[in-house]
């Protein structure tokens, strides 16, 4: 992988692009956040005693994958897509829960299903989660997709005197048809190819 501004060279560092989106409203988050955590489900793993003193593996089901997501955001929601102002509608609603100024953004019962993309990639011309990677020798990118997720908790602290937030998003790793909700691509100095962006997301239908 070439130097970039970026930083990379023999690992992603530095930067990555977001995309929350829920089948209507797609928002970039990367402008407003810090830090990621991916925790992938755990295949569930035990074990039978047998009155031989044998074991039998016993296996389980994937557990709940999570993403968490620290930033820092100025507004109570963010009025369109594109750019995220906030974290707190992802939450309380929908992305661009409000379109007026000031936004009012109140909590309610709704539970919107969200597909999340976070791409790593030394391609300038990519600008959200769901870019393309760009043919050609010198470009390369990795992605992770969780598809019909739900935003479970969004926090605030001021504990040190700046106002952050806790992001967090969770779903299953498989759906009812046990296909998975979960995807990693790749491509390495894509010379012949490019990484193409997944289709538009249509919750329960369209994953990517």
């Amino acid at each position: 992988m070439a130097v970039t501004n970026y930083g990379d060279y023999d690992a992603w560092q530095r930067h990555a692009l977001i995309t929350v989106d829920d089948g209507t409203t797609a928002v970039n988050m990367q402008a407003i956040t810090e830090t990621i955590d991916i925790d992938m489900g755990e295949r569930d793993y035990d074990k039978l005693d047998l009155l031989n003193l044998g074991q039998i593996a016993k296996h389980g089901p994937v557990g709940i994958t999570t993403v968490t997501f620290e930033g820092y955001n100025l507004q109570a929601g963010t009025d369109g897509a594109g750019t995220a102002t906030s974290f707190w509608d992802f939450f309380a609603d929908k992305p661009d829960m409000d379109s007026a100024d000031p936004l009012t953004n109140v909590v309610t019962n709704t539970v919107t299903r969200y597909r999340v993309a976070i791409l790593w990639t030394n391609d300038g011309a990519a600008t959200a989660g769901t870019s393309d990677v760009t043919e050609g020798a010198t470009y390369a990118g990795k992605r992770f997709m969780i598809a019909d997720c739900t935003c479970t908790s969004c926090k605030d602290s001021f504990t040190d005197g700046v106002l952050k937030s806790t992001l967090v998003f969770k779903g299953t790793t498989f759906d009812k048809s046990a296909a998975g909700n979960v995807k990693w691509e790749s491509v390495a100095l894509a010379t012949a190819t490019k990484l193409d962006a997944p289709s538009a997301f249509e919750a329960g239908t369209t994953k990517w």
